[in-house]
């Protein structure tokens, strides 16, 4: 089965609403299976283990949330 995995910031609750509902398309896809994960949640292994990944985030003046930069930022070390 293939996985997905859906990383999200929400500050208003808009950018969670909308990964909730991405992740109800990705998971309408037979055989692909989805988990939906909060940014402070994600470590460095569901990364790791994820076929795909989806990211979702505020702007801020034009860019992510810190958070999720962050965590983009911590991923360089798993980078092939």
């Amino acid at each position: 089965m293939v996985s997905v995995l859906v990383v999200y910031d929400s500050r208003t609750g808009n950018t969670e609403k909308a990964a909730f509902l991405i992740a109800e398309g990705v998971r309408s896809v037979k055989g692909v299976d989805c988990v939906v994960k909060r940014v402070e949640e994600v470590k460095l292994d569901d990364l790791l283990s994820a076929d795909g990944i989806i990211i979702g985030s505020p702007t801020y003046y034009g860019g992510m949330s810190a958070k999720v930069k962050d965590l983009i930022d911590r991923s360089v070390a798993i980078h092939g």
